[in-house]
């Protein structure tokens, strides 16, 4: 990571469910990534239990740096959350991603063998049958459709959509998802994960 060591893997934890993506499935990135997750749990106001919970990281943890994986603002007021947050704090924000060209990052990710799916996506611009689905060539195209129709970004920064990274080079171990149901709550449709594990990679 541009020269930095990743020594945690965060997840901040709100009072409403992750829809899609399970503590426990984060949990074994972690275990495929050979780094420790911490879950730190957040209220409302959101804006001051962000700041309070990054501070104590870097009182208790020792921290230099947090990485976010955002590329661009969501709209004018909303820029990179995390960022706002760490305003003044003794933190570096690193954006790996920030401004970057979406369909270069995304066909990066397809070329460099990191395997997601899409578990979570959003009507009017698509439907059930995006769950599950890989996110490949054949999906690089439909998306690329996708933004020129309605003007979706491509990257789906602003709510459209969301994967799940099952595998990549740097896993030591893939995840299997075995079991999942395809759900839909108001204008989106998502995934229910019953069933995954690690299992050996080819």
């Amino acid at each position: 990571m541009q020269g930095y060591a990743v020594t945690y893997i965060v997840t901040f934890i709100g009072n409403t469910p992750f829809l899609c993506h399970p503590l426990l499935l984060m949990a074994l990135h972690s275990r495929a990534l050979r780094v420790p997750h911490l879950e730190i749990k957040v209220e409302e106001p959101c804006e001051k239990s962000y700041r309070e919970a990054i501070s104590s990281l870097i009182e208790t943890k020792g921290i230099e740096g947090i990485v976010t994986g955002d590329v661009s603002p969501i709209d004018r007021t909303h820029r990179n959350w995390i960022e706002e947050r760490c305003k003044g704090l003794p933190i570096k924000v690193i954006k790996p991603l920030w401004g970057l060209d979406p369909y270069r990052i995304l066909n990066e990710v397809v070329s460099s063998r990191i395997k997601a799916i899409f578990t979570c996506v959003k009507q009017p611009w698509f439907g059930e049958e995006w769950l599950g689905r890989e996110l490949d060539k054949g999906s690089l195209k439909d998306l690329q459709a996708l933004n020129k129709k309605y003007g979706i970004d491509p990257c789906g920064e602003k709510g459209e959509y969301h994967t799940m990274v099952v595998d990549a080079p740097i896993f030591s171990e893939a995840v299997e998802i075995s079991k999942f149901s395809k759900q839909k709550n108001e204008s989106l449709f998502f995934i229910k994960i019953n069933k995954f594990f690690l299992k050996p990679k080819d």
